[in-house]
């Protein structure tokens, strides 16, 4: 960091001081025995609009990636607009019916027949290699939203996975690691700091000082190189950048208490936990989502439900095949019966964390309010690997300008109706895009505006999808 910015640090953090201490006193003598949601005297201090926007009331988002896409005979909702029926798979939704809206005909162009990354270009709509193998990502929309709503938060994004990865990239194309342990990831956002916050401080200050070192190098280094090399150079200082202020931003947040949580609490996510019992389990990650959503400690989440590979499998349904293995059924009555069973069960445990946000008010709304949230896939007819027409599910935010209550379909204007009793036309809108306009990438973006993320388009997009903005 230049040493005016260092004196600017200095200047904020002698200037936070009293808020702070106000912050811990009030966090003190409201006790120990609940989850606090976010007040406005817990808001981080505007330290300058030259160095931070002010604090503004949080713009959430979470993103739920369901793998191998879904058993689209049973899925396909068949009439567009605000009378439509849902199908059985969605029918736990039902009582949600004016908070989410059903979105047919999306795809990403760079990744239509290309099944094998989908997962992983989900939130971005980079383009991947045909056969699977390694390529260079794009930033997600999630880190997007994280650099704009992460400011004023302790965690900028939170990173999960039930099984699976992370769904998140940074803006150097790098996958973020996912937390995959409810008891880890509780004692992360919650915990006290190992050692103490002296000892934590001391750490990041030696991290601080190696940046710095490593920075200096660079700088010597960067007068003898060519323009390539210099640029692979340029791109390495940024992701050492990155590092030296989530340092900064850590040290920082040493001084401002975590949210105080009574025993209860804590002992639901930190017991012994048997992953077999699959609906429970679930809904301990959508519990702690909601967790840390109202506590402000974080305002952008991602969470992979399953692994595309293998894991899947639900013993409390009677389901034991894994998810990838039903996605390829071959058309067997069987097969496709429990790949609809396991859809059902996901979109049950999805309307679960609708019901958690709903039953949390912040400031007279609920917290589902000021929370949007995409369920979805990056494929959706597993046997083909179609990634056309893929299954969306996109909920919340209404203090944020969203508008709910329709099926917004891409496909019917084209098709004028569907026809999924006979089972192969209907896998072609699967597998070649309807119309080539409807991209998820138009979704993200609109995702972005609500978030506070001021750009005009994002990957391919052609511009937001105005049937959901009020």
């Amino acid at each position: 960091m230049k040493s005016t910015e260092r004196k600017q640090e200095s200047t904020m953090n002698i200037q936070s001081n009293h808020w702070l201490l106000s912050r811990r006193h009030l966090l003190r003598g409201l006790g120990a025995g609940i989850a606090l949601p976010m007040l406005d005297c817990m808001r981080l201090p505007s330290f300058g609009a030259e160095r931070l926007p002010r604090p503004t009331p949080p713009k959430r988002s979470v993103f739920l990636y369901i793998p191998n896409g879904v058993n689209t005979l049973t899925w396909q909702i068949e009439k567009a607009g605000a009378e439509y029926a849902l199908t059985d798979p969605l029918k736990s939704l039902e009582h949600h019916r004016n908070e989410f809206t059903p979105i047919s005909g999306l795809h990403h162009p760079l990744v239509i027949g290309k099944a094998h990354n989908c997962d992983q270009v989900w939130l971005t709509g980079a383009a991947v290699p045909s056969n699977g193998g390694a390529f260079r990502n794009t930033v997600s929309a999630d880190q997007l939203m994280a650099e704009v709503q992460g400011e004023f938060t302790r965690f900028p994004s939170l990173e999960l996975a039930i099984d699976g990865h992370s769904l998140a990239w940074s803006r150097d194309g790098i996958q973020m690691p996912a937390e995959r342990n409810v008891k880890s990831i509780f004692e992360r956002l919650f915990g006290e700091e190992k050692g103490g916050k002296e000892a934590v401080r001391r750490r990041l200050n030696r991290r601080g000082s190696i940046l710095d070192a490593v920075l200096g190098d660079a700088q010597r280094v960067n007068r003898k190189l060519g323009t390539e090399d210099r640029n692979k150079l340029d791109e390495y200082l940024t992701a050492v950048r990155q590092v030296e202020l989530r340092t900064e931003k850590a040290e920082a947040w040493l001084d401002v208490p975590r949210p105080k949580l009574g025993n209860s609490v804590a002992g639901k996510f930190t017991r012994k936990m048997d992953r077999n019992q699959v609906r429970e389990y679930h809904r301990l990650f959508y519990d702690l989502m909601v967790l840390a959503l109202r506590t402000d400690t974080t305002r952008v989440i991602t969470c992979m439900i399953g692994s595309e590979a293998n894991g899947g499998a639900i013993p409390d349904i009677g389901i034991s095949q894994t998810r990838h293995g039903l996605s390829h059924h071959n058309g067997d009555p069987e097969q496709l019966r429990r790949l609809t069973q396991t859809d059902t069960f996901h979109v049950e445990q999805f309307s679960y964390f609708l019901d958690r946000l709903k039953a949390n008010e912040e400031a007279g709304d609920s917290l589902l309010d000021s929370t949007q949230v995409l369920w979805g896939s990056g494929m959706s007819y597993g046997h083909s690997h179609g990634n056309a027409n893929l299954p969306m599910l996109y909920a919340g935010g209404k203090k944020l300008g969203v508008k709910h209550g329709r099926h917004v379909d891409f496909n019917l204007p084209k098709i004028g109706k569907y026809n999924v009793a006979a089972a192969n036309e209907h896998y072609k809108i699967c597998g070649r895009p309807v119309d080539d306009k409807a991209r998820l990438s138009n979704l993200l973006l609109t995702m972005l505006h609500r978030s506070g993320v001021e750009t005009e388009q994002f990957q391919d997009s052609l511009g937001a999808i105005s049937e959901v903005v009020a």
